[in-house]
């Protein structure tokens, strides 16, 4: 009944949005979705989520690696220094890097914030799938002859994998949602666009049709997440062996 009533109170904003957003009619509602400010709107949101997701993917695979697969001096210390920008609210970064680069702004401004903010998301859950995965089965991938490049990619990615694409959906989700940022780099996102539209007009539908359209693309970007995992698995004969790897 707890999880129940939670689910319900979540769902709550999603009902007024949905019953706003049909005040005006189908037509209406299409006819925004189909402007070309929103198809604009549509792309440029969708392509600061890719390239800050695939960013984030490939620097927190590498630093997880870096801390857990090699003899990096003070790799320790790396590892907690990390996690830090998840301390750290996007938009008082966003402020910290205006303060040093006042001309900062724009899409790259947004991209070079927003990553330096949301890798943790992969690189924490990546960092833990490697802890825990059994050291031998890269041992033996390198004692059969294969090189390190090789045994990352055949042996070590598939274990990673379901950790590296849950960190991803993270990040995407994050960065769709967030406000601050974008608000202060001068970007339009939708949530920027959103916020503007709200407090401008007197006429809330185009708001609410945007925040749902949203929504929509957020349940898609997370259908995709977990359709791209398939129903790809390992079978293991044993638990293996808790040890720290060579």
């Amino acid at each position: 009944m707890p999880a129940v009533l939670a689910a319900v109170v979540a769902v709550l904003p999603l009902t007024y949005l949905a019953v706003r957003a049909g005040e005006g009619g189908l037509a209406n509602a299409l006819e925004i979705v189909l402007r070309e400010r929103t198809l604009r709107l549509i792309a440029r949101s969708l392509g600061l989520v890719a390239a800050v997701t695939a960013t984030c993917l490939l620097i927190g695979t590498a630093l997880a690696w870096l801390t857990s697969r090699t003899d990096l001096p003070a790799r320790r210390t790396m590892g907690v220094l990390a996690a830090l920008p998840l301390a750290m609210p996007s938009y008082v970064a966003a402020y910290a890097w205006i303060s040093a680069f006042p001309g900062i702004a724009g899409f790259w401004g947004t991209y070079l914030v927003l990553t330096a903010c949301t890798y943790p998301y992969v690189y924490l859950p990546v960092v833990a799938a490697l802890r825990r995965a059994d050291p031998a089965l890269e041992e033996v991938s390198r004692s059969l002859g294969r090189s390190a490049r090789a045994t990352f990619w055949s042996v070590t990615v598939p274990q990673i994998r379901p950790a590296a694409t849950a960190g991803g959906l993270l990040v995407a989700l994050y960065v769709l949602s967030d406000f601050g940022a974008p608000s202060l780099l001068r970007y339009d996102v939708f949530t920027r666009v959103i916020h503007a539209s709200y407090r401008s007009s007197f006429d809330r539908t185009p708001a609410a049709v945007l925040s749902v359209l949203l929504v929509v693309i957020t349940i898609a970007i997370t259908v995709a997440e977990a359709r791209s995992r398939g129903r790809a698995g390992q079978a293991r004969v044993g638990g293996g062996v808790a040890r720290r790897a060579a």
